[in-house]
């Protein structure tokens, strides 16, 4: 399995593909942690105008088609979603991390499953959008299937 490393900013404005070569959208924006780690993107799929799908970024993969996610078209867009301009909502959290099945740090008490806080994606509540704060731009590694 080969490791590539891409920066928030190199996956802002990527396509995204669906796990049967589908185009998803557009990254428009991520959120990242205080080292400019992505932690959650924030796709435009163009069904539900001023909203974004918030999808984990563990279940990005690059291939050789580009970056994909093993999810359908169908099951991003019924995935909890961002707002255009708007913060994820705090209370909103634990859906996120049970719609994808993660485990969630003790911090999202609304989460079904939790796992140690250094092994799991942090929250939005506690990320910065990378769009709109200065960030460090470090990389980040996907393992590439």
């Amino acid at each position: 399995m080969a490791t590539i490393s891409l920066t928030a900013e190199e996956l802002t404005d990527r396509e995204l593909l669906d796990e049967t070569g589908r185009d998803i959208g557009a990254i428009i924006d991520l959120y990242v942690d205080v080292e400019g780690r992505p932690h959650w993107l924030l796709v435009d799929t163009g069904f539900f105008p001023n909203y974004f799908s918030v999808i984990p970024v563990t279940d990005v993969v690059v291939s050789g088609r580009g970056l994909e996610v093993h999810y359908t078209m169908e099951k991003l867009t019924g995935a909890p979603n961002n707002m255009r301009g708007k913060d994820f909502a705090k209370h909103r959290e634990g859906l996120l991390y049970d719609y994808y099945r993660l485990e969630a740090p003790a911090s999202v008490a609304e989460a079904t499953r939790h796992g140690a806080n250094d092994k799991v994606l942090l929250p939005p509540s506690e990320l910065c959008r990378f769009s709109t704060l200065s960030c460090e731009n470090k990389p980040t590694e996907f393992n590439a299937e």
